[in-house]
């Protein structure tokens, strides 16, 4: 029902997001260059650098969750194993119960 809600919402995040990012760019269209220790950048606009900034991070964010994913899952992996194992355990155990108790009764 609010699946249409999240999707207008999510467009509308990102459409006011670019219309930023686009009047960032109008009102510094001066070119820097950036100096780091030792070696220094290409004269590129700072909407431009701005944008790598952005683009490094997210990239950054997304190897970082990428990990974090990856232990999760195997971690859901090992534990679905041991539920397995003791389902099983539990089976033989009800199995070994019953034969059991129609030995005893025989």
């Amino acid at each position: 029902m609010f699946k249409w809600l999240k999707r207008i919402l999510t467009l509308a995040f990102f459409a006011i997001f670019l219309l930023v990012g686009v009047f960032f760019a109008i009102r510094n269209p001066q070119l820097i260059q950036l100096d780091l220790v030792f070696w220094q950048t290409p004269e590129l606009s700072v909407a431009l650098y701005q944008l790598l900034a952005f683009a490094c991070g997210a990239v950054v964010a997304l190897l970082a969750s990428s990990i974090v994913v990856t232990r999760l899952n195997q971690r859901a992996k090992r534990l679905a194993k041991r539920v397995e194992f003791q389902k099983q355990e539990l089976d033989s155990l009800r199995k070994a119960t019953l034969t059991n108790g129609l030995a005893k009764t025989e």
